[in-house]
């Protein structure tokens, strides 16, 4: 680390795609910033930390961690920080606080509805299916019908019914979310289709049935 300054000023801009501040860091990706930290803290008279303000509250949350494992905490930080993380338990399991509550449905790009369905990892693995594994069968303006791989895949608009067989898809059901394969399928679409189809879930998102592929 190379210091030039008498403080030094440590930023966390998120890791989302567009907006990229839309992001909660994780605590394993934020435990290799302390030792950085304290290196800085060694060779200047301050140091100052910025998380990104979030509509969530998230910069809350992770400044309070990076101070925790700094050994930084002061009681009423320590007490704030237990009350964050408390919120977070508790608004989990009421009403989500939607983006579209600051950007309309129809201003959101691809890139951010896919992240709002999918995690980085399950995205990660959908990139990694290659082009000729995914197979478009029937494609309408009110349904798709596809494979990604062995597994089946419909798409139906006008009945707001996503269907599919992958084991991991069972997973996402309960919480809506997409499996790499549906991920995949959405990344192989025309762009300008594949946002409709997420907007409309995403705006949508109650009326919406998620369930296991029958035929």
């Amino acid at each position: 680390m190379h210091i030039t300054s008498n403080i030094a000023y440590f930023r966390w801009h998120g890791r989302g795609a567009r907006p990229w501040y839309n992001y909660r860091y994780r605590p394993e990706e934020l435990e290799p910033w302390p030792p950085k930290i304290k290196e800085a803290a060694e060779k200047v008279e301050k140091v100052y930390g910025y998380f990104n303000n979030h509509y969530h509250g998230y910069a809350v949350e992770n400044c309070l961690q990076v101070l925790e494992m700094l050994g930084a905490l002061t009681p009423e930080q320590r007490e704030a920080k237990a009350n964050v993380e408390n919120y977070f338990k508790t608004t989990a399991k009421t009403t989500e606080t939607k983006l579209e509550t600051f950007v309309p449905p129809t201003e959101i790009k691809f890139e951010t509805l896919l992240h709002c369905f999918m995690d980085p990892e399950r995205i990660k693995r959908a990139q990694q299916i290659k082009d000729e594994e995914v197979t478009i069968q029937q494609e309408t303006p009110n349904e798709i019908r596809a494979t990604v791989k062995e597994y089946h895949v419909v798409i139906d608009m006008q009945n707001r019914v996503i269907m599919h067989d992958c084991a991991d898809w069972s997973k996402m059901l309960p919480n809506k979310k997409l499996c790499k394969h549906l991920g995949k399928l959405l990344m192989t679409l025309n762009r300008e289709k594949a946002t409709t189809i997420l907007r409309q879930i995403y705006s949508n998102k109650e009326s919406w049935n998620f369930k296991p592929y029958t035929t």
